[in-house]
């Protein structure tokens, strides 16, 4: 996620760190996707579950990068370039673990954190047009995450 300034960054954390409930939204404005989409080459024990389970709504005309994928421990996202610089990541946690999401191009980054409360939390990340490679990270306890990635930047 090479993001374009610090204070970008920041943002991007914030709003997805912040927790926002889709419930609000118009249900014919929203579309759910299979669960699926994870690439398995570096990692991973991560568990797909039926869309039911997971939940996860994303606008209807978005342009998916990552499909709706859901696990329990750590999975590489299948790889995506976002064409306008621009992508929403929608993602929710349950339980008592720690949740973060990882950029495996940088490393030293400080990984993002997803609030394990059950509420969908959504966040901007703006980057260079460029493959981006993300890894969902489990630590501390049991937890579940469903995370989906669409391109650009969309209002929750």
């Amino acid at each position: 996620m090479n993001r374009i300034s610090p204070a970008l960054t920041v943002a991007a954390a914030v709003l997805l760190a912040a927790g926002c409930s889709s419930s609000g939204q118009d249900e014919s404005a929203v579309r759910k996707y299979p669960s699926g989409g994870a690439s398995d080459s570096r990692s991973s024990e991560g568990k797909r579950v039926a869309p039911s389970e997971g939940g996860l709504k994303v606008p209807a005309h978005a342009e998916v990068l990552v499909p709706e994928t859901s696990g329990s421990s750590d999975l590489d996202l299948k790889r995506f370039t976002p064409k306008p610089g621009t992508y929403t990541i929608y993602a929710r946690c349950t339980g008592k673990g720690k949740v973060t999401i990882v950029d495996l191009d940088r490393p030293k980054e400080v990984p993002t954190r997803v609030a394990c409360d059950g509420v969908v939390t959504v966040g901007w990340v703006y980057s260079e047009v460029e493959a981006q490679s993300l890894r969902m990270r489990v630590r501390d306890g049991a937890a579940t995450w469903t995370v989906a990635i669409v391109a650009g930047e969309h209002n929750v």
